[in-house]
């Protein structure tokens, strides 16, 4: 099998380190020379709502990465969040009392951007992903925003977010060719879909979808009933263990309003999870570009490597229509074996390379549900107005068949316990900080 360098992962922050990082708290925390309590200073003209200064104090644990915009550090956050905001999941299975205090830690993600804002809080404001994560309401597979600050002497623009275990990329990677359950690729599927219908059904579209941008934590183990159409459906049948996940949606860069006034960003997105109208250089997409994204997510979570990995933009034409064969325009290579449209379907638009599709149901292996390879199959049509919406995934077969694949704890978040700042805080808004990717706003 050839090796496909991952395109951009020289740029993404390594949340699989919170996961090491979050084992060894004690240790960290008794060494005393590591600690170091960072109090902000900031006034009215930049976040806070009152007339009086306000307060941001914290303590670093371990640098997380450093990108091309921003840095990102696990820290324990001192000052109060938005009332409701629960303990991060990933947490509660952790023993963060230290030997030198009684009090738990409270782990977010400090996102520090690079460029110095020196128009101070009003030119932050008019930044995408704050403006994103201030409108789009909070959701259980949404990323929110805890806190945001600027630095006056330094111009800085600082992120709270929840952290998280890591992201699906190192979930699929860490597997090691062992293939998730049917079960748990149902319920990833379930949850990725929510937080897309939500951003859309917000008057967005998230631009960057991929396995490095879905950010997982695990809430421990789950017997799931067998999902392969080749193995017996009743509840007696052997079911299929293997871990629980919560879900999230996270770096919302380069999101946009789905009514705002194209010319958009030409290069967004990477490239392996890009769809053929902004491989071919449109300004002009909206909706289905995280549609086509979500198709190849899914082949990739089922296969364990990427269904289209081009080792550059061509290239990743190439890969598409190898698969997908020539757009067409009046269904020109017929039906396959189950009576749907072969290769990507019609699209006036496209580019011909003079190629045939292959026949899509032999991608996968055979215990894979028929309907989440025709699920997977209308995500990635070549015409973006014939690709499945985030509203008709719910309606698809493959949700209605999966309703009851797990017999366990249903993958939500935990009760968490009380914590230092505030006994109301115990409603899931669960969300998570996000890998810094090089991108620019547009």
């Amino acid at each position: 099998m050839a090796f496909h360098p991952r395109p951009s992962l020289t740029a993404s922050w390594s949340l699989a380190t919170i996961a090491q990082v979050s084992l060894s708290f004690h240790g960290l925390y008794s060494t005393h020379s590591f600690l170091i309590t960072w109090r902000l200073l900031f006034f009215s003209d930049l976040i806070c709502t009152r007339k009086t200064a306000s307060v941001r104090s914290y303590t670093p644990l371990k640098n997380v990465g450093d990108g091309s915009f921003g840095t990102v550090v696990l820290a324990d956050w001192h000052s109060p969040l938005p009332p409701g905001v629960s303990i991060s999941p990933m947490q509660l299975n952790i023993k963060f009392n230290s030997a030198s205090s009684s009090t738990p830690l409270r782990m977010v993600a400090i996102k520090r951007m690079k460029k110095k804002w020196q128009g101070g809080w009003a030119e932050c404001s008019k930044l995408k992903e704050l403006e994103s994560l201030r409108r789009i309401s909070p959701h259980p597979n949404i990323i929110p925003l805890y806190d945001s600050f600027l630095l006056p002497e330094t111009k800085e623009l600082y992120f709270i977010f929840e952290c998280m275990e890591g992201n699906l990329y190192q979930l699929i990677k860490s597997r090691k060719g062992r293939p998730l359950a049917g079960g748990l690729v149902a319920s990833i599927y379930r949850q990725v879909v929510e937080g897309l219908r939500h951003i859309h059904d917000s008057g967005y579209f998230h631009r960057d979808m991929k396995p490095e941008n879905l950010l997982v934590t695990t809430t421990g183990l789950a017997d799931y009933s067998p999902t392969s159409p080749r193995v017996p459906q009743p509840h007696s049948a052997n079911p299929e263990k293997d871990v629980m996940v919560i879900v999230k949606l996270a770096d919302f860069g380069l999101a946009r309003e789905v009514n705002s006034l194209p010319p958009y960003t030409e290069y967004v997105s990477t490239r392996w999870y890009r769809a053929p109208e902004v491989l071919l250089r449109s300004t002009n997409y909206n909706r289905p570009v995280d549609m086509w994204a979500l198709g190849t997510i899914l082949a990739e979570l089922v296969n364990l490597k990427p269904i289209f990995p081009g080792q550059n933009e061509m290239d990743q034409v190439q890969k598409i229509v190898d698969v997908l064969g020539n757009p067409t325009t009046h269904g020109e290579y017929g039906a396959d074996e189950r009576g749907r449209v072969r290769g990507g379907g019609d699209w006036a638009r496209g580019v011909y390379m003079a190629g045939t599709p292959i026949s899509f149901h032999k991608l996968f292996d055979k215990n894979v549900p028929p309907s989440l390879i025709d699920c997977i199959a209308d995500l990635i049509r070549y015409d973006p107005d014939r690709r499945l919406t985030a509203q008709q995934c719910k309606d698809h077969p493959y949700w209605k068949e999966t309703q009851n694949t797990q017999r366990g704890t249903i993958a939500t978040q935990p009760q968490a316990p009380h914590d230092r700042q505030s006994s109301s805080r115990t409603q899931q808004q669960q969300q998570p900080r996000q890998q810094d990717q090089q991108r620019q706003p547009d």
